[in-house]
């Protein structure tokens, strides 16, 4: 097969060499250029000049749909979307063979409806795929109506020869828009998780007779999860854990909108009762659609080890009690936050908490952990564990039991955020 570089030394020398010099010139021209529309301008106009043609279009692959698009047709404004196959320019996308058309109206794959439609009479079509450096099809180069006669063999070489030019710099351009891109999505990404990592406690609570103890692993960059220790104006202690559906900047900037809004409600009023139905005022608001917020909240007294609190649909957290044995399951009082402003969130009451009695709080998480069989690590194992773990502080048991799910796992991928909050009292 015979190459454009084949045919260009085909020419004699000194329009060889200026013909080459043009694709260099144009090279350089569309190398200091970064922006693509902006690129893809320099494509058409200089195609037009070096075919010597009347006009120009560019035809770039999408990939996601299997379609052409012309981003820019010189002289004609109009977006033009097409599957690959069809047409002149879809055939050559489909073939990555070069069409030389001498006499549009006799060639079945042409569309005359444009021109139609504008009065313009297309004649000759010179048709050429834009290959990358792998021999990709990433666009469609068109030129239509030489101005002096037919696009010969030369032109076809010269086409070819110029539009793998044209296919480096727009890859290049792509290149660098994602780089860039990824460079503004990992710095914003960067800024959410430091939001999201100063919402968590940076100390435990001052209690004597009270330990408390954490882990809070986000699955990515940024995670919705949230706990928090929260001083209230009666002398209790506000223990708060809360998930926002989904991943990534969104859920971690809405947690910090309502880690704000409870810290400001939990000033003004000790009855979680009280703070939840206005901060589910206030986040449904602002909620996006199908977004919700599951949190727990409760007051815990530190001298009678008495706890109340309301549940917004999270999940139960357990209360283990050291004398009897026992694990309990603390139910929700009422539905996921953001769902429907004016909902009420009922109290519920616990009984004491004794000496070596703990309060477990976690996320979805850390229960619904999934190993490479896609079995789920269950809440039967977790209580099992904690109820093992009793008589232990509260670091080791949050240790031991991250510990025992990443076993669990064995690596596979995290696919939710871990966090799991442990309270104890020692007396």
């Amino acid at each position: 097969m015979t190459t454009p570089t084949q045919l260009l030394s085909d020419v004699n020398p000194t329009q060889r060499a200026r013909d080459l010099e043009t694709i260099l010139d144009v090279t350089r021209k569309m190398s200091s250029v970064h922006d693509t529309d902006e690129l893809l301008g320099i494509i058409l106009s200089e195609t037009v000049r070096v075919m010597n043609a009347d006009r120009a279009s560019l035809f770039l692959v999408d990939k996601r749909t299997n379609e052409l698009i012309a981003r820019i047709a010189q002289k004609a404004a109009t977006m033009i979307r097409f599957p690959i196959g069809k047409g002149i320019a879809g055939h050559v996308a489909s073939t990555k063979e070069i069409v030389n058309i001498v006499d549009a109206y006799n060639d079945p794959r042409f569309n005359p409806e444009f021109d139609k439609k504008t009065g313009y009479r297309t004649r000759t079509i010179l048709c050429a795929p834009l290959l990358t450096r792998d021999n990709d099809v990433i666009g469609v180069l068109q030129v239509i109506n030489k101005h002096d006669g037919e696009f010969s063999k030369y032109d076809e070489a010269f086409m070819l020869a110029f539009g793998s030019q044209c296919a480096l710099s727009l890859e290049n351009a792509r290149l660098l828009k994602d780089y860039v891109e990824q460079q503004k999505t990992k710095q914003a990404m960067t800024i959410a998780r430091n939001v999201q990592q100063g919402l968590l406690p940076k100390s435990a609570p001052d209690l004597p007779g009270w330990e408390f103890a954490w882990k809070s692993i986000a699955c990515d960059e940024t995670g919705g999860d949230y706990f928090d220790f929260v001083p209230l104006p009666d002398g209790r202690l506000g223990v708060a854990i809360g998930d926002v559906s989904g991943h990534g900047m969104g859920p971690a900037l809405l947690m910090a909108s309502a880690r704000s809004f409870l810290q400001a409600l939990s000033r003004q009023s000790s009855n979680p009762a009280a703070v939840l139905p206005t901060l589910n005022d206030l986040v449904s608001r602002d909620m996006e659609s199908e977004r919700f917020i599951t949190l727990f909240y409760g007051a815990l007294d530190p001298n009678s080890g008495a706890l109340k609190y309301s549940s917004a649909g999270h999940d139960p957290p357990f209360v283990l009690r050291k004398a009897a044995g026992t694990c309990e399951e603390l139910d929700s009082t009422g539905m996921p936050l953001g769902i429907m402003a004016g909902s009420d969130f009922p109290i519920a009451e616990v009984a004491p908490m004794a000496a070596g009695d703990l309060l477990v709080l976690s996320t979805d998480g850390v229960w619904e952990a999934m190993n490479a069989d896609n079995k789920s690590y269950g809440r039967e194992r977790f209580s099992a564990i904690l109820k093992e773990l009793q008589g232990k502080g509260a670091a080791e048991i949050v240790e031991t039991v991250y510990d025992d799910v990443l076993r669990f796992c064995d690596g596979a991928a995290q696919r939710d955020d871990f966090t799991l909050v442990v309270v104890k009292r020692n007396g």
